[in-house]
């Protein structure tokens, strides 16, 4: 009889103990990349004009009530540092110059690159999709024109600031942080189609 209660007390245990853990899936539903630009394939010098005229000096780039880059540019690195972005890649370890990610339950793209100053540094910024539109138009239209050299100031979503640097067919991104800028390399046109998913 005591045999058969501990069998039972053993067989009641076992239907009744359950896990400590949980097994919680990693999902990919909600980021996707968009567009990427390769490391390796980044650093696109030669061709830029060696005499840069002397432009105007910046109106709203150093306007920190203006520009909130340094205020919003700490979440919006930590989550990219968050994605496994190599995961992404056809090459498994590619390194990116660039990257637009579009998060579906922020309905943002997320906009990174690579500052060509301090190669581990990735800057990140929030974009719309219409503000991911209308910037892709904006640089397009001003490649096309080749202009020698020129910087343009561009207010994004969230009060950022963000300086477009065209310099005949290729394009650099800058930001300011308050002390120091943060310059992408620069892309030719097909780079940018390449980004922006085009």
């Amino acid at each position: 009889m005591i045999k058969y209660k501990i069998i039972f007390i053993f067989l009641l245990n076992s239907i009744f103990c359950f896990s400590q853990i949980k097994v919680i899936e990693q999902k990919s539903t909600n980021v996707s990349l968009v567009g990427k630009i390769s490391h390796t394939l980044a650093d696109q010098t030669s061709g830029l004009s060696r005499k840069l005229p002397i432009v105007d000096p910046l109106t709203s780039l150093g306007n920190l009530d203006l520009n909130q880059y340094k205020e919003l540019r700490k979440e919006a690195n930590d989550i990219f540092k968050t994605v496994g972005i190599r995961n992404m890649s056809f090459l498994k370890g590619e390194e990116f110059s660039a990257t637009l990610l579009f998060f579906e339950d922020k309905d943002k793209y997320l906009l990174t690159f690579r500052n060509s100053n301090y190669n581990y540094q990735n800057e990140s910024i929030w974009l719309s999709k219409q503000t991911k539109e209308e910037l892709y138009q904006l640089i397009v239209t001003e490649l096309e024109k080749k202009t020698k050299y020129k910087n343009i100031e561009v207010v994004l979503d969230d009060n950022v600031v963000l300086l477009i640097s065209i310099n005949r067919k290729k394009v650099s991104f800058n930001l300011w942080d308050g002390y120091n800028f943060v310059q992408s390399y620069w892309y030719r046109l097909f780079k940018i189609n390449k980004l922006f998913g085009n």
